[in-house]
């Protein structure tokens, strides 16, 4: 790496991008840190250390010229609409004509040498994933998948598809115009859990305030893969590393153009994951009779009631708490094997799930004023 290096995070006012901001500033890794959200005038999300511009993906001339001015050594795009409440036509805006837009740019910068996507584990095609490896069919030849995996699929392979390395044989490639060239790979996570989350942890609490943690969807048997937010900052770091790495050699293990597994390497129960924010919320359940609601049914209660929802908000919302996505998240295994990243990335998860979790609970807790919405809550049953 040259020494003057800068990362660019798109979308690093949200939970994963805040934290990746945080990480590469307090590392030192790069010589400076700049942000790109649309929300980055206004939003709580802000690292001391990092600069923070406005701008939208979806905006292709404003990008271009944001880029010129940032000059970034390697980008990474965090910028996604939510898993769990955005519509169609928002996923097909940005995270399909938005990373279109990114690599177009990218690829012309005589600066950026590298690129790297978070994407989701949510990709892999089929409701139910079994230890699989980045070789599975992705969701985008599944019809049944639903928008938000579908277009996750199509984004990754955008990207993997835009790798175009620089010749080894060129000398001094770091001192060398990239115009033409871009080093790409995506991270795949599932559930990533930390601290200033605003969907899963707020989610589960929000449950637990609503008295509804005597019902579970499914068997409870479904094993998850999770990740926590230490895990997936320590991936970045190392893949970065291998990226842009000026001694690589046409024999090392090859990165760029590669999607990777990340999680904390070790497989929970998915109801294990509700219950263990409920224990740090303060619940103290007095048995531990739990009607299950059978995967069929809520599958096609799911589908009844998301259909219902969106031809009355004619498809610009979708359902909070029961879509057809949530169930099948919560009624099938997800699990990943992370073999590759161990190999070509020497990653090694931390594992501190409890510990993780506590933290992240704890947070909300005081900084999203849990503790004062739970305060009239009976936190025994």
């Amino acid at each position: 790496m040259s020494s003057e290096s800068t990362v660019l995070i798109f979308g690093g006012c949200g939970f994963v991008g805040f934290h990746l901001v945080r990480h590469f500033v307090k590392t030192s890794t790069f010589t400076s840190v700049a942000v790109v959200s649309r929300s980055a005038a206004n939003h709580d999300n802000h690292v001391d250390g990092a600069t923070y511009h406005s701008g939208d993906l979806t905006d292709h001339d404003s990008i271009e010229q944001l880029l010129l001015k940032i000059k970034p050594t390697i980008i990474i795009h965090a910028a996604s609409p939510s898993p769990v409440t955005g519509t169609p036509n928002e996923y097909e805006h940005v995270t399909i004509q938005g990373t279109k837009n990114l690599l177009k740019i990218a690829k012309r910068s005589k600066d950026v040498r590298a690129l790297i996507y978070i994407s989701s584990s949510a990709l892999a095609k089929g409701p139910e994933h079994v230890n699989l490896d980045e070789n599975h069919p992705l969701a985008n030849t599944d019809p049944k998948s639903s928008a938000y995996a579908r277009t996750k699929a199509l984004a990754d392979l955008m990207v993997l598809e835009a790798n175009n390395p620089f010749p080894f044989s060129e000398p001094s490639v770091k001192e060398t115009s990239w115009e033409g060239h871009l080093l790409t790979a995506s991270l795949r996570f599932p559930i990533v859990y930390g601290t200033h989350d605003p969907t899963t942890i707020p989610g589960c609490l929000s449950a637990l305030q609503k008295g509804q943690i005597a019902f579970q969807l499914g068997s409870g048997k479904n094993l998850w893969d999770f990740c926590s937010i230490e895990n997936v900052c320590a991936a970045h770091s190392l893949l970065v590393q291998a990226l842009l790495n000026p001694k690589r050699s046409p024999g090392a293990a090859k990165v760029d153009g590669e999607a990777f597994n990340i999680h904390d390497g070790s497989p929970h129960l998915f109801w294990e994951f509700a219950r263990t924010v409920w224990k740090f919320a303060g619940h103290r359940p007095k048995n531990d009779k739990v009607t299950s609601l059978p995967a069929w049914f809520v599958l096609a209660l799911a589908s009844f009631l998301e259909w219902g929802y969106w031809i009355v908000t004619l498809r610009t919302k979708r359902p909070y708490n029961l879509g057809r996505q949530q169930v099948e998240y919560a009624c099938f295994t997800h699990t990943y094997s992370i073999a590759k990243a161990k190999e070509r990335l020497e990653f090694t998860p931390k594992q501190d799930f409890e510990g993780g979790l506590k933290e992240a609970v704890t947070w909300s807790l005081k900084q999203d004023h849990w503790d004062e919405k739970l305060k009239h809550v009976t936190l025994t049953n």
